[in-house]
């Protein structure tokens, strides 16, 4: 089958910032315990959308703009973390303040300086970090940083007033303004996160219920700790948060992992464990010019939400001769 996707190199610049999403496909017959399946992406030019897929239907179940949010509030009845678009190069400071009116300046930090997710997705690894104090909310002032290319006004100003079961209260308005407006965001257990867009002014809705999907082929950032926390924006693949892990094997060939290899297997709620190293990036300065490698040794399994495990591993990233391509075959295998 041929399916409209999402996946490439390291540097693409993404323009796109309207909400949009297709129908989801019609769901087909549950894939057996047997012989693997071959699916090729059809990546298109300016790699502006991400696609969630299903290994149960085999089939992109949404697609969405990456750029269509900003901030994403845990959905369940218990959840309170608040993570940040990192392919839209989200970034915050804690201000440490506790009044928004009286916070109205840049604190001109270098970018390594603000604080960021880190990109296994993990609730104990946001840059908002633990907002609340005994099930109080601190209502300290969080300053936002927003990509100017997409942004009338880089500078927003956040203060996170309360979160109950069935909801978020916060404060929100420009830095140097005094437009503060008080928003409700209220939860929705069907998705895992609700999503909220500066540039919409309102919830948004980038992906699907979470009963519906395995992996999502995204644009998310990495963060080189080594490099002074330098962060970079990557292309590649996250499984879903809710009741999904993953393991990854490079030793045990693809056609020998079986119900039997599971039992060794350190399967990870880490997102990222898929991720975007898959491909080998070799770039030739001279040129101004990229090439990719797949690397075919590395076979990922996943654990759904359903409790079935699919093993797949990519095989190409071309077709004839155009990158773009990404194919992977995968398998059920209990």
């Amino acid at each position: 089958m041929r399916l409209k996707g999402l996946l490439g190199g390291f540097i693409t610049a993404c323009s796109l910032f309207v909400v949009s999403c297709q129908k989801p496909d019609e769901p087909v017959v549950l894939p057996q315990a047997n012989g693997s399946q071959r699916v090729e992406i059809d990546m298109g030019e300016d790699y502006t959308d991400q696609l969630f897929y299903d290994f149960e239907t085999n089939a992109i179940v949404y697609t969405s703009p990456i750029l269509s949010w900003d901030l994403a509030f845990e959905a369940t009845p218990n959840g309170y973390h608040v993570f940040m678009n990192g392919a839209a190069k989200v970034l915050a400071y804690n201000t440490h303040q506790t009044d928004i009116t009286a916070v109205n300046d840049d604190p001109k930090l270098p970018d390594n300086k603000w604080l960021m997710d880190a990109s296994c997705g993990l609730p104990d690894s946001t840059g908002i970090g633990e907002w609340l104090n005994g099930g109080l909310s601190k209502k300290e002032v969080y300053i936002l940083k927003l990509d100017p290319t997409h942004h009338q006004d880089t500078f927003k100003k956040i203060q996170l007033i309360a979160v109950t079961e069935d909801k978020y209260i916060l404060q929100c308005g420009d830095l140097r303004g005094k437009n503060v407006q008080t928003i409700t965001l209220p939860k929705n257990q069907n998705y895992n996160y609700v999503y909220y867009s500066f540039a919409e002014n309102t919830i948004v809705n980038p992906e699907p219920p979470k009963n519906t999907w395995d992996i999502v082929f995204t644009r998310y950032r990495i963060i080189y700790y080594y490099l002074n926390n330098f962060a970079y924006p990557v292309t590649g693949v996250l499984h879903n948060p809710n009741n999904t892990s993953c393991n990854v094997d490079s030793l045990t060939k693809y056609e020998d992992i079986s119900a039997s290899t599971l039992l060794g297997y350190n399967f990870k709620k880490h997102r990222d464990v898929i991720g975007y190293d898959w491909k080998i990036v070799n770039i030739d300065r001279n040129n101004n010019s990229a090439t990719y490698t797949v690397n075919k040794s590395k076979t990922y399994t996943i654990k759904n939400r359903n409790g079935h495990y699919f093993k797949m591993r990519f095989l190409d990233f071309y077709k004839n001769g155009v990158k773009g391509y990404p194919t992977f075959e995968f398998q059920r295998i209990q």
